[in-house]
C-alpha cells in the first residue's frame, strides 16, 4: 500500500481505532501486533517496519489533531525487543506541527495518550 492508494485513508482510520482501543486497556502495542492487526482488517500491505507504517503512524497522529497539541496517539506502538518507539517517532514529535521540547521524553507521551483514552 501507499499513501495515494484510495485505501489508505481507511487504513489510518482503523490505525486509530486500532491504537484507541490499546489506549484504552493502557497498553502498548508492538509494530508487527498492528502490522497484523491491520491485515486481519483487510489492510494486507502495511509491513510493520518503515516504509507505509512511518508514514501511517504520523497520520494517526494528525488525525483530529491538526495542530500537533494533543497526545501523540503512536507513542504506545513499540519495539518488540526494546518496548520502545522507534527512534522516527522522537524525531516526528519534534518536528512540526507536534514540535516537542527538549526536556520531552516519549514516556510522557504514552502516559498522556493513556490518560487520554480512559478504560471505557
Amino acid at each position: 500500500m501507499r499513501t495515494k492508494d484510495p485505501e489508505y485513508p481507511a487504513a489510518v482510520e482503523a490505525a486509530v481505532e486500532t491504537l484507541r482501543k490499546r489506549a484504552r486497556q493502557g497498553k502498548t502495542i508492538t509494530y508487527g501486533e498492528l502490522s497484523a492487526e491491520l491485515a486481519a482488517q483487510g489492510f494486507d500491505s502495511i509491513p510493520p517496519h518503515r516504509g507505509v507504517m512511518t508514514y501511517l503512524l504520523k497520520d494517526v497522529c494528525l488525525h483530529r489533531n491538526e495542530d500537533g497539541r494533543a497526545p501523540m496517539l503512536s507513542a504506545i506502538v513499540v519495539n518488540k525487543a526494546s518496548r520502545e518507539p522507534s527512534d522516527q517517532f522522537s524525531s516526528l514529535a519534534r518536528s512540526l506541527p507536534f514540535s516537542r521540547p527538549a526536556n520531552w521524553s516519549w514516556r510522557d507521551e504514552q502516559q498522556q495518550v493513556f490518560a487520554q483514552h480512559p478504560e471505557e
